[in-house]
């Protein structure tokens, strides 16, 4: 009987063996597959000595061949995938390693360009511009006002407080408007200085709240003239075909200033537009006059003498509306691609609208816009999981998941050009994302 205990035991050893090796066969065919390495696929491709005879002692010369042929392409196989690699191949993944262990790569850039287009969209679609105005020959003014505007909107942080349905949003706007040339049905007299400022009346409507008129006066050399008056007139239209357009004085501003160094001079012309708005075509423009001790005009009416320092009008609209409630005021982290994480998370992204040859927008140049992506397994970062859940389990369609998208924007003040090259000032929604989430 212990014969027979012993002969088992050899038998379960040759049969473990045999398994053993045969899977190991199995395990170098998958090998040399993934590995492309090229063989022959039997023994007569085997560039090997003839003989002009084939007794049994050349098959067994042939197969030791095939063996030693199969020892040598394994080694070197083998020397491939161990040798040192260089710093940068140590860094730089194989296509297949690419495909296989970063399937997201794609996606992480397809979410940040599809962010930057949706950024787009949004900038021409919130300024009612639809395309980019053409900014050909434009040259941005000096005037303090509207320098003073790009220094905040660079260096702006728009607070992150939460609406309150019960009050109203009230929506501001800045426009600056340049001189343009009368139209040629007014009749102006080519000998009138005049200043003529085109208005959309429906964009304006009854929502404005102030109107400034800017105008610079050039240096003067005479400490008399520290006090300079400024006189506004508005055009009026003739009362009878045939005579000439008449001028009235609408007001006149006097401040004390440096002559030397040349200066800015605001002037309120609220009830003006007002009139302008109500009856249009009352609108023939205007005829500023301001002169030194010595008769000379030192205000700079004419854009092609100083393109910088033209005369603009300022127009401050408002807008009342109800507001929108946020969901939450928190602001979640960043996530970095050193991070590895593969859920929905926010991301860093900084828009240049320099590089995007988007000239129009005066301030900002650049701004931090963030973006999302990642995978939303079910149940994680849901508003309402809950509700998710029950969904899912009552659908017997549904073949995806939630999607990652932001939860949370911010909106941000702009200076930009429209086609009529107005400078305007305004708050864009949306535009910058502070948390991301899956829904």
């Amino acid at each position: 009987m212990q014969w027979s205990r012993y002969l088992l035991i050899a038998l379960v050893l040759l049969q473990a063996l045999t398994e053993a090796k045969r899977r190991r066969n199995n395990n170098r065919t998958r090998h040399d597959r993934r590995h492309n390495v090229d063989r022959p696929r039997n023994v007569d491709e085997l560039q090997m000595p003839q003989e002009e005879t084939e007794g049994p002692h050349h098959q067994g010369d042939q197969q030791q061949g095939v063996h030693h042929y199969h020892h040598q392409q394994q080694h070197q196989t083998h020397r491939n995938t161990h040798q040192p690699l260089s710093a940068q191949e140590e860094h730089e993944p194989l296509p297949s390693e690419q495909q296989q262990y970063c399937p997201s790569c794609y996606q992480f850039e397809m979410r940040r360009d599809l962010r930057l287009e949706q950024i787009k969209d949004r900038v021409l679609t919130a300024t009612g511009l639809l395309t980019p105005p053409n900014m050909t020959g434009i040259v941005i003014s000096k005037n303090p006002n509207i320098q003073g505007i790009i220094e905040e909107v660079e260096s702006a942080h728009i607070p992150d407080s939460p609406y309150n349905d019960d009050e109203p949003e009230i929506k501001t706007e800045k426009m600056f408007s340049p001189v343009e040339p009368a139209p040629p049905e007014l009749r102006i007299p080519e000998e009138m200085d005049v200043l003529y400022f085109k208005l959309n009346h429906e964009q304006l409507g009854n929502r404005v709240m102030r109107a400034i008129l800017h105008v610079w006066l050039k240096p003067m050399h005479s400490e008399l003239d520290r006090s300079v008056p400024v006189t506004v007139y508005k055009v009026l239209r003739p009362n009878e075909q045939g005579e000439n357009v008449k001028i009235n004085e609408v007001t006149t501003v006097s401040e004390s200033f440096d002559p030397r160094e040349g200066n800015w001079v605001k002037i309120g012309v609220y009830k003006l537009l007002q009139e302008w708005l109500n009856k249009p075509d009352e609108n023939l423009g205007l005829v500023v006059t301001a002169f030194d001790s010595q008769g000379r005009q030192v205000a700079v009416t004419d854009p092609k003498e100083m393109p910088s320092n033209a005369p603009l009008l300022e127009i401050h609209t408002e807008e009342t509306r109800r507001s929108r409630s946020r969901r939450n005021s928190g602001v979640n982290s960043f996530c970095t691609t050193n991070n590895k994480e593969t859920r929905c998370c926010r991301y860093p992204m900084v828009v240049n609208f320099v590089d995007l040859g988007w000239d129009f927008i005066v301030a900002p140049k650049v701004y931090e816009a963030n973006f999302c992506n990642g995978e939303c397994p079910f149940l994680y970062a849901h508003k309402y999981a809950h509700t998710t859940l029950m969904q899912k389990l009552n659908s017997t369609s549904a073949k995806h998941g939630p999607c990652c998208g932001a939860r949370k924007l911010s909106p941000m003040k702009m200076l930009y050009y429209d086609h009529d090259h107005k400078i305007k000032f305004d708050t864009i929604q949306d535009m910058v994302v502070d948390r991301c989430g899956c829904s």
